[in-house]
C-alpha cells in the first residue's frame, strides 16, 4: 500500500513538472515562451520576445514565420538566422494592429530549423499558438478635446467673475 501511494506521488510530481515548463523543444531548437497570450487596445503597439535556442553540438539555421498570413500586422524582427552549438537568439514579435481592429485573433508563431550545409533541408520545428484579445480604446477623459474646452471655458468663467468682483 505503501509502495503504491509513493509510486502515485512520484508520477503526480513528475506530471507537474511536465506542466509547469513553458519550454518548448524540438530536435535541434528550443523555443521560450511555449505560447502567448495577452490583452491590447486597438492601435497599440505590443513587443513581445521569443528566445530560441540551438542546443545541438552543429551550427544550424533557423527560420521564424507566421503560419497565417491573413494577419499583416504581426511583424516577426529578424525571420532568419543561424546560431551555433549553445547558443541563444531572441527575436521580437511587434504586434501593431489597426484602430479599426478589435476582437480576438488567433495565430501561430513557426520557429524550424534547417541543416545549413545540408542538400535535404530536414528540420523540425515549434509552432508558438498566440491569442490576443484587442478591446476599443478609450480615450481618458483628461485628453478628450471636448472635456478640454468645457475646463477651459468653465476656468475663463471663472476668472472673469473673479475680476469682476474685485473690481466691485
Amino acid at each position: 500500500m505503501k509502495l503504491k501511494t509513493v509510486g502515485i506521488l512520484i508520477v503526480s510530481l513528475f506530471c507537474c513538472l511536465l506542466i509547469s515548463v513553458s519550454c518548448v523543444h524540438g530536435i535541434g531548437i528550443g523555443v521560450n515562451p511555449a505560447k502567448m497570450e495577452f490583452e491590447m487596445g486597438a492601435g497599440e503597439n505590443v513587443w513581445k520576445n521569443i528566445t530560441v535556442s540551438n542546443p545541438e553540438s552543429a551550427e544550424l539555421g533557423y527560420q521564424v514565420y507566421l503560419e497565417n498570413q491573413s494577419i499583416d500586422w504581426i511583424k516577426i524582427s529578424d525571420p532568419e538566422f543561424s546560431l551555433e552549438p549553445d547558443q541563444k537568439k531572441q527575436i521580437t514579435v511587434r504586434f501593431t494592429p489597426t484602430v479599426g481592429e478589435v476582437g480576438e485573433f488567433d495565430a501561430k508563431v513557426c520557429v524550424v530549423t534547417l541543416q545549413p550545409s545540408g542538400g535535404f533541408n530536414i528540420g523540425s520545428g515549434v509552432k508558438i499558438p498566440v491569442h490576443i484579445t484587442i478591446g476599443k480604446s478609450t480615450t481618458p477623459f483628461y485628453t478628450n478635446p471636448i472635456i478640454i474646452v468645457l475646463i477651459l471655458s468653465g476656468l475663463l468663467i471663472i476668472l472673469l467673475c473673479v475680476r469682476r468682483l474685485r473690481r466691485s
